[in-house]
């Protein structure tokens, strides 16, 4: 039986993307103690009389939480943990094909206790996953910008060695099985193929009536699953083969070396051993997240959501990027503050380039120091970004506004000014706490 993927793009994410950062991704912290002198230094030279008690900073908590020092550790939330943390370990789509950049939405990044995320929605899926430990999954696809062609990679963490080669054999069985007539997301019967190089790799094709060929593929690695699927509707069925040959060519060997958490483990991650992500904004109770979005990346791991993925790599490598991290706002830790400013005016004229009509705003919200804001209207609505510099860190705030929108949810242009005073109370508040030198 031949499942479907589902895609569904997210406007508000797909109106800018921009860049990321990090490396070691379990949280090994670098030296850190010369950039938060640099950055104590640059925040009180920025700061000036500036006085941070007089911004308005809505209902966000203003106090950067240091999880550690608190003894807070992942618990409930460690599946997701775990799940960021093998982002750095999974290969991003146009290190194989570099058309490979357009994609996104909500099939990419962590996902936790089933198969959802990698739009494997079928009947007999589903009742596959529910019979195994699924602990979470981290997936990204990417498209050519024509649509012609389309690679997705993903990695499944189950429970155990024993449980992986058991569902990779029940989902590659369930590939090759007719789908029930009610199954509105099954298909016909795949075909058995075999990968040059990659004898324990299971593989099959599979070519819809719209003349499209797809192909998809189940690699044990631990207590991992690597998942592959590649569709062209080019008439190009090689293509399918070659590019997944080639990826898992690259992805086994990196997945060998995770030093993935034991499952008993993975409730006692820390979630924030190196305080980047205490130095973002964070929700409100009235805010939702995602849990790629409360999240935090190593450099390669952070590039899966990237829009010039090759660049920013480059970019990131420059400057000594090593944390990115995700809550509400974007900070990236680099090497120094000139190298944060270096960031800066890259992601600047990045968004310029990607949206044109976004201008500079002749001053901040709340005239806070140290932040470049760029405005304008683009064909889904309205669209702000502001980038503030705090020593070694930058941080991206986003806001928008669909046209016509209704929903305050929906439009999160209305906490633009909150959040940007939010978030530079954070970095002064994180370096009086002497957050970072660690």
């Amino acid at each position: 039986m031949r499942t479907s993927r589902i895609l569904t793009a997210a406007v508000a994410a797909a109106a800018l993307s921009l860049a990321g950062c990090s490396s070691n991704v379990e949280g090994t912290a670098v030296d850190n103690t010369a950039a938060s002198a640099d950055a104590g230094d640059a925040g009180a030279e920025s700061q000036g009389d500036f006085d941070i008690d007089t911004l308005d900073t809505g209902g966000y908590n203003t106090v950067p939480k240091d999880f550690e020092a608190e003894g807070q550790l992942a618990a409930d939330f460690g599946p997701a943990v775990e799940g960021q943390r093998i982002a750095e370990f999974v290969i991003a789509p146009y290190t194989v094909d570099p058309k490979l950049v357009s994609g996104g939405g909500m099939n990419q990044g962590v996902g936790v206790g089933g198969l959802a995320k990698l739009g494997l929605m079928s009947d007999a899926v589903s009742a596959i996953a529910e019979k195994h430990q699924i602990v979470n999954t981290f997936s990204d696809f990417q498209n050519y910008a024509d649509d012609s062609h389309e690679f997705g990679i993903a990695v499944v963490r189950l429970a155990d060695n024993e449980s992986a080669v058991a569902i990779a054999d029940e989902l590659h069985a369930a590939e090759l099985t007719v789908a029930d007539e009610d199954d509105i997301f099954g298909s016909g019967a795949g075909t058995p193929v075999e990968l040059p190089g990659l004898s324990a790799t299971h593989a099959s094709t599979y070519r819809w009536e719209t003349g499209t060929d797809t192909l998809s593929s189940y690699t044990v690695s631990g207590p991992h699953v690597i998942y592959t699927y590649a569709s062209t509707s080019a008439g190009d069925p090689e293509w399918a083969k070659d590019i997944t040959t080639r990826a898992l060519q690259k992805q086994i060997p990196m997945l060998d070396g995770f030093p993935y958490t034991p499952t008993p483990e993975i409730p006692k991650l820390v979630i924030d051993m190196d305080k980047v992500l205490a130095r973002a904004v964070g929700y409100t109770d009235d805010e939702t997240a995602r849990n790629s979005e409360l999240a935090v990346y190593g450099p390669l791991g952070w590039l899966h959501f990237d829009s010039d993925p090759e660049k920013t790599a480059e970019l990131f490598e420059e400057t000594g990027t090593d944390r990115v991290a995700m809550a509400n706002t974007t900070v990236y830790r680099t090497a120094s503050p000139e190298d944060a400013e270096t960031v800066r005016d890259a992601f600047v004229a990045q968004s310029v380039k990607n949206s044109p009509e976004l201008t500079e705003d002749a001053a901040a919200p709340q005239n806070v120091p140290g932040t470049t804001c760029l405005s304008g209207d683009i064909a889904e609505g309205r669209m702000s970004v502001c980038y503030m510099t705090y020593g070694p860190y930058l941080a991206e705030i986003h806001g928008y506004r669909p046209i016509g929108n209704t929903d305050p949810e929906s439009d999160t242009l209305r906490t633009m000014s909150q959040r940007v005073a939010t978030q530079y109370v954070k970095f002064v508040e994180a370096e009086e706490m002497g957050l970072g030198r660690n």
